[in-house]
């Protein structure tokens, strides 16, 4: 679901590639079972906003809490350096992330991004 009009910005593709691509590995990895992932596009006067959404258990409390720091990670393999890349990447761009949970259940990523 996306905005009709959505403006062009200026951003490095690659990086912004590496870093949705990131999130989107990440919500199909919270749905081992399968399910549905939602992505939402939205423009207001000053940023585009991406929104990921999925139907996995989403993040409990303590996990928010720590969401940010390196090397924390959920999964046995896993570095715990995917998200803090992905927010590098956003902040790179002077844009923002934000994590949380959907009221229906599963977890809501979203990223915002400046049109200028």
């Amino acid at each position: 679901k996306y905005s009709h009009h959505v403006p062009e910005i200026q951003a490095d593709t690659d990086m912004l590639y590496q870093a949705f691509l990131n999130i989107l590995i990440n919500a199909m990895q919270a749905m081992p079972q399968g399910g549905n992932i939602f992505v939402e596009i939205k423009v207001d006067r000053k940023n585009i906003h991406i929104t990921v959404k999925d139907e996995g258990e989403g993040f409990s409390k303590e996990i928010l809490q720590k969401i940010w720091n390196p090397f924390f990670t959920t999964k046995e393999k896993g570095t715990g350096l995917g998200l803090g890349i992905v927010k590098n990447i956003i902040e790179s761009h002077h844009g923002q992330i934000e994590v949380g949970n959907r009221k229906q259940g599963g977890g809501r990523i979203t990223v915002s991004l400046p049109i200028n």
